[in-house]
């Protein structure tokens, strides 16, 4: 009692407290002095309240505490029964102390001190609440309830674990133990359409405001902290209450206004006939919860519906402790009676008839009522009640975000304004369902693309000496990146499968999921206000950072440090450039040839319907495409790259082939090509498809696997990944063995011991790790041949692709890659063989057109070549004019005979004409008035200019293999190790921003301001980060600097929805340096039904704000602001000339753009005074991008505790703006969405606890409008 005597003795001597046990005991009491010591008996009053044991100064029971036994870690034992001298006496035995004498004056009153001081330790307290546990789950999975958790505001009892949170896949970071029954479970499998429609657009049967008055004070005479909970009865025979919602918690008030409403829905199973019980309690602790119950009161739905108010009072044991006023509203009975009649209720169709989808509609039926009098009127507004609520209930618009979102969780208020108008806001936290479907699309592209480098490595043959070694360290790196690909969308398709749609924060740092955004969810606040006639939505796509984060916690700096560091070796490395132009080269020569094949088969679409009229334009914009093709190319690099192979690459005789024993290179090659995996189902572009090539041709044909079969009889992912993991081992054993003969080929002196060891390297056998593995039988080859097939049916009788038949990769087929026994072809035949091809295909357009005369045309001219650093994706084309004028056709000369290349021209190219005689030779002989078949015409041209162009992109990848070989080492692993890192950020960042284009497509209405915005200009993207530039989140900055920047490269296009599609889902096509994402959107949005494209604008502001931000470095941090505020000036300097408003009616145009240039100047001064924690620049750029009509994106770490103080914040602050919220209510308003909104739901998702994961001196170096209430966090997994 030294520390807290007063606390102790207030609550030994209130006559208020109730105790367990009071009577007279003897009890020894030891006392000590300087020099003695002595145990001194006394009798006095005791009492017992819990574990703690008071005994008075005397026998009268109001005398004052003596003192006071903590019964903690306590056990009463009777040592004798029978009575000795002093009593009955037993003993209390403490763990680590004395035991403790006491005696009563009877055996009985022993007997009940026993049991009391028993009956009190934690022990017997735990087990009694295990058995009340378990007798309520007896009972609820004997008669399940209906589904009423899943509405209205949640409690801490009411709330059933997501399926999600228990799922295998998720590490179990917190045990909890939550009942669930099997009508949640039922509910929670049922179809989306059954909880979720109900969830978002079913109409309310009604909502209820609650407010209390007269509360009682407790004994200290201070008003109590009350908090009302809702509770259901259940149906049945055991009548269980269930606890379905609550209000906030109010401080010291006997008269308390809640502002957290509760809605109660059909789908829920609620009735005009369910009882209801209103119960008060006073929360004494607010970390613990620790309440008392003050009163109750009971009644049915019905009556609460028919009523606008309703006043009751409290009971309780001890009489009426005050009333309890219940403010409702709910919609017409003309909108239920047709709800009702329609017969599509539940029982009926299974689905629930939707409300009317717009306030607007609810609005304007009030108003008519209104102006007929018949509006019914509540009672007299007294002191004790809340202002005067609205009988009228308004219904959000949702739209399609069903489509899009899933697992909705609602909340709902009732604010006042400062004009004492009424706020409805609704508040609701979903899940995107694109989490997992974007990163496994994306995965597959880049499974795709390390397949075709995989190809391109073993394409290039068997070489000698070093070289050698470096070919095999290559193929162990793409061994081990499609391993790694192929694992993670494994792993992602089978969350699919089990209906995951996010991703724990606590599970950030499994690499299996490593692809997925962390937490990413949807906040969507509804507002309006019905004296403004004004309402709102704001949307914002709440994601953790797009980081890799690393399980130990090591640091590496970030992208940015990375690419530096890469960009140092490159400098050093003189063939970097060119390995990079290389590549660029090869996927622009890609893309040009995908284009080509796609213009001719429009073409060919026209020939077959003889429209000769809009052939023309297709042609020109063929020979421009195909004279940039042409171009591409620099003669200098790829003489360098054949010379390379002809040096380095051993070439076996013919006849030895059969005799000699096959290489390690040559085996491995054999197993990479009998491999099964499953290729992304990409577009093939009318190429021809050929057998591919044999990498290893010998006597008898080995069997190939060049098609993938139905799933029933291919091998499972599982094998997959198995058989790669093992080829990758083999790989690297394979690789060290050429290490150590290099080491020792160093150190040897004799030509002739040199040659046994370039011997044993050749034909040496594979590890013994590879021997012993089972060689599986590829199926047979099947070869195909549609030269002669028309183009339109190519698709239907193509085979899908196996593991290296890349005819689907890109639109390239496996014929695209050299054997390693062939030899390339020269650039100069193969350049001289395209224009050869096109000049021919030209001529016979134009003739069909009705220009006979024309001369053919010339793609390339004499120039002196031009040294090339580097090559674009998709370079700029000019537009080139087929038909020459006719003062010029003379001097045209049609010469195609090479200059430099010694082979001759293949025979399909004709001979030279004569000068003399008009026209080309192309069309001689040809009758337009006897030719009927023009598809039969122009498709020998069309297969020669594929086949040229297939073999232009032969060279290239053979260019680029060999580019890639002569890199240094380590230089190919860093590059590795930072694209990987790349692809794991950028997946998270485009997962979420496909997520919020997708919900702005398709979750609010589209006007055509916005349409013209989207085509003209493209939306803007502000991404929100509330990082500190210390420790592990300085690498999280830095990638998601790289992240974001990656994604103004990204081509989004719109198209139309197919019809019948429950979730509209967006494809994913193209490269690394190409993506373009197909948006399905409403067909009723699209004008004229045109599609068109356009890019985003992403701009990123990260401001730290926990305790690491006071100690890291902002150097950095304020460098990138400035950088993305130049990008912000920039893009509303386009929007202000557009000439329109995205967010609001047209006539406020003019003053929403003062605004805006108001708010970017004041932004501006704040970047420039560079404050610590300056979250002001936040707030102005939120308001910025929400004038111009812009995505919002809110990210720290998790995205659960900081990200929440930030999304609840801004919520307030658009309700400060927009609705006139006071400002004195914002920070009631702040406090209770934190507390009980959808944040705290989401911090129960992830952890399991309702708790945000700050501590005090956390809390205290928050800024002040970021720190959560009291109760509201402590120790929780972040």
């Amino acid at each position: 009692m030294r520390f807290n005597r007063s606390e102790l003795a207030s609550l030994a001597t209130n006559p208020a407290t109730r105790f367990d046990k009071e009577g007279l005991l003897i009890i020894t009491e030891r006392q000590e002095g300087i020099f003695w010591r002595t145990d001194v008996k006394l009798e006095c009053w005791c009492k017992l309240r819990g574990n703690l044991l008071f005994y008075l100064k005397d026998k009268n029971p109001k005398s004052t505490v003596a003192g006071v036994i903590v019964l903690q870690d306590c056990r009463p034992r009777i040592q004798h029964e029978e009575p000795e001298l002093e009593g009955y006496v037993f003993d209390l035995d403490f763990k680590d102390s004395p035991s403790q004498r006491i005696v009563t004056h009877s055996a009985s009153d022993r007997l009940d001190w026993v049991r009391s001081i028993e009956a009190c330790s934690n022990e017997q307290i735990n087990l009694q609440i295990r058995q009340l546990e378990q007798q309520i789950a007896a009972a609820k999975s004997k008669r399940p309830s209906p589904n009423v958790a899943s509405m209205g505001n949640r409690i801490d009892q009411g709330l059933p674990l997501p399926l999600s949170f228990g799922h295998e896949s998720w590490p179990a970071a917190v045990s909890v133990s939550v009942s669930v029954s099997s009508a949640e479970l039922a509910t929670a499998e049922a179809p989306f359409e059954d909880l979720e429609l109900s969830e978002l657009s079913e109409l309310p049967i009604c909502e209820t405001a609650i407010s209390c008055d007269n509360l009682p004070l407790d004994g200290f005479g201070r008003p109590p902290n009350p908090r009302v909970i809702c509770s259901v009865l259940q149906p049945g025979e055991d009548c269980l209450w269930r606890q379905f919602a609550r209000t906030e918690l109010l401080e010291r008030t006997r008269t308390p206004q809640f502002i957290c409403t509760m809605r109660f829905l059909r789908s829920g199973g609620f009735k005009t006939s369910t009882r209801l019980r209103f119960s008060v309690h006073d929360v004494r602790e607010r970390v613990s919860l620790t309440s008392l119950p003050l009163g109750h009161a009971e009644v049915a739905l019905g009556v609460i519906q028919d009523a606008t108010r309703l006043r009751l009072p409290l009971s309780s044991p001890c009489g009426e402790c005050g009333f309890i006023t219940l403010a409702s509203w709910a919609p017409e009975a003309a909108s239920e009676f047709s709800q009702s009649s329609n017969g599509m209720g539940r029982g009926a169709t299974g689905l629930l008839q939707s409300p009317p989808r717009s306030s607007t509609q609810m609005f304007d039926q009030a108003s008519d009522r209104d102006n007929s009098g018949s509006r019914q009127k509540g009672h007299r507004r007294t002191q004790s009640l809340p202002p005067k609520l609205g009988v009228r209930l308004f219904v959000p618009q949702q739209c399609g975000v069903e489509r899009v979102c899933a697992n909705p969780r609602l909340h709902s208020y009732r604010l006042h304004s400062s004009l004492g108008a009424d706020i409805s806001v609704l508040e609701t936290m979903l899940e995107s369902r694109l989490c997992c479907a974007v990163p496994q699309q994306l995965l597959s592209i880049w499974i795709q693309r390390e397949k075709e480098l995989l190809q391109e490595i073993s394409g290039m043959g068997e070489l000698s000496g070093e070289w050698r070694w470096r070919q095999m360290n290559l193929l162990e790196e793409h061994l081990r990146l499609l391993k790694d690909y192929s694992q993670a969308k494994q792993n992602i398709q089978q969350l699919m499968r089990d209906g995951v749609f996010y991703k724990r924060s606590a599970t950030k740092t499994d690499e299996s999921l490593e692809f997925l955004p962390v937490n990413l969810h949807v906040q969507r606040m509804w507002a309006q206000n019905d004296t403004l006639q004004r309402r709102g939505v704001l949307d914002i796509i709440t994601v953790g950072a797009f980081t890799r984060h690393d399980a130990k916690g090591r640091k590496c700096g970030g992208l940015i440090k990375l690419l530096q560091e890469s960009k140092a070796w490159k400098l050093e490395q003189s063939n970097a450039c060119k390995v990079q132009a290389a590549n660029d080269a090869v996927q622009a020569t890609k893309q040009l040839r995908k284009e080509i094949v796609e213009l001719m088969s429009q073409l060919l679409q026209l020939a077959s319907r003889r429209s000769a009229r809009d052939m023309m334009p297709l042609c020109n914009e063929m020979v421009a495409k195909t004279r940039t093709l042409l171009n591409i190319w620099e003669p200098s690099i790829v003489e360098e790259a054949v010379t390379f192979i002809e040096l380095h690459r051993i070439i076996e005789e013919p006849d030895n082939v059969l005799m000699e024993p096959m290489s390690p290179f040559r085996k491995i090659t054999q197993q990479l090509s009998a491999l099964e995996l499953k290729s992304p189902e990409l577009e093939d572009f009318a190429t021809p498809v050929v057998a591919p090539p044999d990498l290893w041709p010998r006597g008898q044909p080995l069997m190939r696997s060049n098609s993938w079969h139905p799933s029933n009889s291919s091998p499972s992912s599982s094998l997959d990944i198995n058989a790669i993991d093992s080829l990758q081992h083999v790989v690297k054993c394979y690789n060290a063995h050429l290490r150590s003969l290099e080491q020792q080929h160093q150190a040897a002196t004799s030509p002739t011991q040199i040659s046994d060891l370039q011997s044993e390297a050749t034909y040496q056998s594979l590890p013994p790790s590879w021997q012993g593995a089972p060689a599986a039988a590829p199926p047979p080859l099947q070869l195909i041949d549609l030269d002669e097939v028309p183009v339109k049916t190519v698709r239907a009788k193509q085979p899908p692709a196996g593991f290296l038949d890349t005819k689907l990769m890109s639109s390239s087929p496996s014929a695209n890659y050299y054997r390693p026994t062939e030899e390339p072809e020269p650039l100069d035949l193969t350049q001289l063989n395209i224009e050869a091809s096109v000049m021919c295909l030209v001529s016979k357009l134009k003739f069909f057109c009705g220009r006979c005369d024309s001369p053919a045309i010339r793609l390339r001219h004499p120039k002196a070549p031009i040294k090339r650093e580097g090559f674009t994706v998709a370079p700029q084309q000019t537009p080139d004019v087929i038909a020459a004028p006719k003062e010029q056709s003379q001097q045209l000369k049609l010469d195609l005979t090479p200059q430099s290349a010694p082979a001759p021209v293949p025979a399909p190219v004709p001979a030279p004409a004569p000068a003399a005689k008009k026209g080309n030779k192309f069309t001689d002989g040809l009758d337009l008035s006897l030719t009927t078949d023009w598809v039969g015409e122009l498709r020998p041209s069309m297969r020669k200019l594929r086949h040229a162009m297939d073999r232009l992109l032969k060279t290239a990848r053979l260019m680029h293999s060999v580019q890639r070989l002569q890199q240094d080492v380590r230089c190919n692993r860093l590059q590795a190790s930072i694209m990987y890192r790349r692809d794991v950020c950028f997946s998270q960042a485009l997962t979420a921003l496909v997520s919020g284009l997708m919900l702005r497509l398709w979750g609010s209405d589209l006007d055509s301001g916005y349409m013209t915005l989207l085509r003209e200009l493209g939306p803007l993207a502000y991404f929100e980060g509330l990082l500190s530039l210390y420790g592990a989140e300085t690498d999280m900055w830095s990638d998601m600097c790289i992240a974001i920047e990656d994604l103004s490269s990204v081509n989004f296009t719109l198209v139309k929805a197919q019809q019948g599609e429950v979730t509209p889902m967006p494809r994913i096509t193209g490269s690394r340096q190409a993506l373009e994402v197909l948006l399905p959107m409403p067909e009723h949005a699209l004008s004229n039904g045109s599609m068109f494209s356009f890019k985003i604008t992403p701009v990123f502001f990260n401001i730290g704000i926990n305790e690491k931000a006071t100690l890291g470095q902002t150097r950095e941090q304020h460098r990138s602001n400035l950088d993305n505020y130049v990008r912000l000036n920039q893009y509303f300097s386009r929007y202000r000339k557009l000439g329109l408003n995205a967010s609001a009616a047209a006539d406020a145009s003019s003053v929403e753009l003062d605004s805006l240039q108001t708010v970017l100047g004041f932004m501006e001064q704040q970047l420039r005074s560079n404050v610590t924690k300056n979250v002001k620049i936040l707030h102005l750029a939120e308001d910025a991008c929400r004038l111009m009509g812009g995505l919002r994106f809110t990210s720290c770490k998790s995205a659960k505790d900081r990200t929440g103080m930030a999304v609840t914040l801004e919520q307030c602050r658009v309700l400060v703006r927009e609705f006139q919220l006071p400002a004195k209510h914002v920070p009631y308003a702040l406090s209770t969405m934190r507390s009980e909104g959808t944040r705290m739901d989401n911090v129960f998702k992830n952890i399991g606890k309702h708790k945000y994961a700050f501590n005090l001196p956390q809390v205290i170096m928050l800024p002040a409008m970021y720190r959560p209430p009291v109760g509201a966090y402590g120790k929780a997994q972040t």
